[in-house]
C-alpha cells in the first residue's frame, strides 16, 4: 500500500542555412522551389528560389550507387526491435574513412544527447555506409567554382544560397539502402563550413562543423515524427483544412493537445495555444512560444517530444515497448483496475529536472498514466497521459520532492511494461 512520505526540505548564433521544403502559402513555378531559411539568430523563414539543378549535374551523378562497406557505430540488437539510423558520407576518399567515422560519431553523439533520442539511445542502431569518393571535399567549398568528383555530388550554393548543402538524394538513398535497415538517413559532407539541407527523406549536414548537427535534429522532427514547422511568414493567413501534423491546429482552443495544456514544456513556459505556425502568421496555432521546430538550438516542446518518443518507440520491440528508460517494471491491470509504480510506492528526487515515463499495454485496451507529487498533505496530479489507447508517454519538468505514478485501466485488461527516468 502506498504510504505518505515524511516532508523534506542560449542558443549559439547559427549561420544562414536552408532546407528544401514546399511552402504552403502559394504554389511554386516549375523552375522555382520554396526553401526554409535559417537565419544567423536561429529563426526560420521561407524563400522562393531557383529549383535544384538537375540537367547540369555531371553524367556520373546519375549512375547507380556502387557497393560500399557498412560498419556499425552502434549495434544494439536486431533491426526488427530497433530504430535504424543510417549515416552516409560524401567527399571522403578511401584514405579518409577514419575521418568519416569521426564525423559520423560526432553527429550521432549530438543527436543522442537530445531528448527523446537520449532516452532511447540504447535501442537505436546506427549504421555508417562508407561511401568512397574519388576526391576529397564538396563542390563550391570554400568558394564558388570549385568542383570535386564525389559520390553524392554534394555542393554549397544550392539555389544560389551559400550554405545550402545539396546532393543527389537518389544516390544517397541507394547507398543508405545497403545498411541492414533504414528508418532515417543523415548525409554528412567532408567540410568544416557550416551548412546543411533537409529533404523529405533525409538531411544533409557539414561533417566537420560542430554546430551543424542541429539541422539534422530539426529535420528528424519532420521525417521521424511528422512534425510541422512552428514558425511563420508575416502577413499570411491559413485557410485550409485541419492540418494532419500533431503540433499545429486551426482551432483556437487547441483541443488537439488538450491533455497537455498548462503543463511545463522543455522549451520554456507551459503548453498553450500560440498563434502562428505551419509557416502562417494567422489562422493557425502551435503548442509553445518556442521550440526546435521554430528555432534551431531549442529543445522539442512537450507535444513534439511525446510525438517523437512514440515514433521511435514504434520501431522498438516489434512496435512497442518501453526500453531505454532508467528503470523498468512489469505487471498487469484488470479491467477498471489501477496500480502505483514503482512497486506500489513512491520515489524521491533531491533535484529539479525532467521526469519521463512510458506505459506499454496490450492491444485493444485503454490505459492511462498519471504522475502525482506529494504537496505536504496529499498527492496531487502534476502530469497525465490519456490518448485513448494502450500506450502512453509522459514528460514533466518538476522540482525536488516525492513522486509516484498511477497506472489505470479505462477498459480492457492485460500485462504492461512501465519505464521511467528521474532527474
Amino acid at each position: 500500500m502506498r504510504r505518505s512520505p515524511l516532508p523534506l526540505a542560449a542558443t549559439a548564433l547559427l549561420s544562414a542555412i536552408l532546407t528544401l521544403t514546399a511552402a504552403p502559402a502559394t504554389a511554386a513555378p516549375q523552375d522555382r522551389q520554396w526553401r526554409e531559411v535559417f537565419s544567423p539568430d536561429g529563426t526560420i523563414a521561407t524563400m522562393l528560389l531557383p529549383a535544384e539543378r538537375t540537367a547540369t549535374m555531371s553524367p556520373d551523378s546519375r549512375v547507380a550507387a556502387a557497393a560500399a562497406a557498412t560498419v556499425a557505430i552502434q549495434d544494439t540488437g536486431p533491426s526488427s526491435e530497433r530504430f535504424d539510423l543510417v549515416i552516409v558520407g560524401d567527399g571522403y576518399t578511401s584514405s579518409e574513412m577514419g575521418l568519416l567515422r569521426q564525423h559520423a560519431q560526432a553527429k550521432w553523439d549530438e543527436i543522442a544527447a537530445t531528448a527523446p533520442w537520449s532516452t532511447h539511445r540504447a535501442s537505436v542502431n546506427v549504421w555508417l555506409v562508407e561511401v568512397v569518393s574519388a576526391q576529397s571535399g564538396v563542390d563550391n567549398d570554400p568558394t564558388q567554382g570549385i568542383s570535386r568528383n564525389t559520390a553524392l555530388d554534394m555542393y554549397f550554393w544550392c539555389g544560389g544560397i551559400e550554405r545550402l548543402l545539396c546532393l543527389n538524394k537518389t544516390k544517397a538513398k541507394q547507398y543508405a539502402a545497403q545498411a541492414p535497415a533504414v528508418d532515417a538517413i543523415v548525409a554528412v559532407g567532408n567540410t568544416t563550413k557550416y551548412g546543411g539541407a533537409g529533404y523529405p527523406s533525409l538531411a544533409t549536414v557539414s561533417g566537420g562543423n560542430a554546430r551543424a548537427g542541429q539541422i539534422a535534429i530539426h529535420e528528424l522532427g519532420h521525417s521521424v515524427g511528422g512534425l510541422a514547422d512552428e514558425y511563420w511568414t508575416a502577413g499570411t493567413t491559413y485557410t485550409g483544412a485541419e492540418p494532419r501534423e500533431p503540433n499545429v491546429t486551426k482551432s483556437s482552443d487547441c483541443a488537439k493537445w488538450s491533455a497537455y495544456l498548462g503543463r511545463a514544456t522543455p522549451d520554456g513556459g507551459v503548453i498553450g495555444c500560440h498563434q502562428g505556425g505551419h509557416q502562417y502568421a494567422n489562422g493557425i496555432y502551435r503548442p509553445s512560444q518556442d521550440s526546435l521546430m521554430r528555432t534551431l538550438g531549442k529543445p522539442f516542446n512537450l507535444v513534439g517530444l511525446d510525438v517523437m518518443d512514440r515514433a521511435i518507440r514504434a520501431k522498438i520491440g516489434g512496435g512497442g515497448g518501453c526500453s531505454g528508460y532508467q528503470s523498468t517494471r512489469t505487471g498487469g491491470l484488470s479491467g477498471g483496475g489501477s496500480a502505483y509504480q514503482p512497486d506500489g510506492t513512491y520515489y524521491y528526487t533531491a533535484v529539479s529536472g525532467t521526469h519521463r515515463a512510458c506505459l506499454d499495454g496490450p492491444a485493444g485496451a485503454e490505459f492511462n498514466l498519471q504522475l502525482q507529487k506529494w504537496n505536504g498533505s496529499a498527492w496531487t496530479v502534476v502530469a497525465s497521459a490519456a490518448t485513448g489507447g494502450p500506450d502512453e508517454t509522459l514528460t514533466y519538468s518538476g522540482t525536488a520532492g516525492y513522486y509516484t505514478y498511477l497506472l489505470q485501466s479505462v477498459s480492457g485488461s492485460g500485462s504492461y511494461t512501465f519505464g521511467y527516468s528521474t532527474p
